[in-house]
């Protein structure tokens, strides 16, 4: 099984969580992002 070492992660790719993903990275945190089909979801354009 492999290992993994993040600050972060975010599951979803909406913008609320890439939102997140980004301020946390630029903190300087690891960060990992899970998402099944398209960054930057679906709420803001419906």
């Amino acid at each position: 099984m492999a290992d993994y070492d993040y600050d972060l992660f975010v599951i979803g790719g909406g913008s609320g969580g890439v939102r997140a993903a980004r301020m946390a990275a630029s903190h300087g945190a690891k960060v990992g992002v899970a998402e099944e089909y398209r960054y930057g979801g679906t709420c803001v354009i419906r």
